[in-house]
């Protein structure tokens, strides 16, 4: 602490180390470790990872940081079982990504077997642009098993955001009083522990619908201003091509939200139209 001054660092790192520690430790360890296990963590929102710069395929940065590993929890809204890998897209309620996942190994395929698509997940990756869009090599993932989690995310996406904009660039007076380092935050790795298969009820207490999760993100692009302000509404195949997601999926959860009184249909039951601005 400085002089009983709240110490982000260390609420907000999880256990984790400063990257000056990580890598003292990491060359007193005995053991061989991986590249990947000892990077930088930025956790990002998904409108924070689309906004970041870019000088290569590899290269990003944001706010002035480098990124290399990324920490992201959001919400599978699409997800595709290959030989190799699964293709899968997350969704924050910022933005969306498409990542994959590639499963060579037996730990590997156990932790994609135990997310299923509507679950909210966190995953760690690496940031690339592939065929011109960027992509998130993902090299961990796990279902969240509790909702604060999320919310804790996002908190943590502002507070680093801050960190690195304000405190580190000393407009804020406590800041020029001791020099910190930069914060992204290292975790070190930790002996891996197989990830059981959940309950089909991420969070039985507030989703007990199977559908639940393609019905909010059908809503949630319900209520984009853009969509909110048109008369017209949005015609059912349009939110298909756009959410990716399968016609008839989007049908149903169109059903669903009209029934429940979140939306209505505005032209012959194939344009629909938020209620929230109703």
């Amino acid at each position: 602490m400085y002089g009983g001054e709240f110490d982000g660092n260390a609420a907000f790192a999880g256990g984790g180390f400063m990257p000056s520690q990580a890598t003292t430790q990491a060359h007193d360890s005995s053991s061989s470790l991986k590249n990947r296990d000892v990077r930088t963590l930025l956790p990002l929102t998904l409108k924070q990872l689309s906004s970041a710069s870019t000088t290569g395929e590899s290269n990003f940065s944001i706010d002035g940081v480098d990124i290399n590993t990324v920490a992201i929890v959001g919400r599978i809204s699409r997800m595709e079982n290959r030989i190799t890998q699964v293709d899968f897209v997350v969704d924050d309620g910022t933005g969306w990504v498409d990542c994959v996942r590639w499963c060579h190994e037996r730990q590997e395929t156990e932790e994609m077997e135990a997310v299923k698509l509507g679950m909210y997940v966190r995953l760690h990756g690496h940031l690339k642009i592939f065929q011109g869009k960027r992509t998130v090599n993902v090299f961990s993932i796990r279902p969240v098993t509790d909702f604060n989690e999320i919310v804790h995310h996002f908190t943590e996406c502002m507070y680093v955001h801050m960190y690195n904009t304000k405190l580190r660039g000393g407009s804020i007076t406590q800041a020029t009083a001791t020099p910190r380092p930069q914060m992204p935050y290292s975790t070190m790795p930790t002996p891996a522990k197989p990830y059981q298969t959940g309950p089909s009820n991420q969070f039985p207490n507030q989703f007990n619908d199977p559908m639940h999760g393609v019905k909010q993100t059908v809503l949630n692009y319900l209520n984009q201003p853009m969509h909110l302000v048109s008369e017209a509404g949005v015609h059912c195949d349009i939110i298909a091509l756009d959410l990716r997601i399968p016609l008839p999926q989007v049908k149903d959860a169109l059903e669903q939200l009209s029934n429940d009184g979140c939306i209505y249909s505005t032209m012959d039951e194939t344009c629909f139209k938020s209620t929230a601005n109703a």
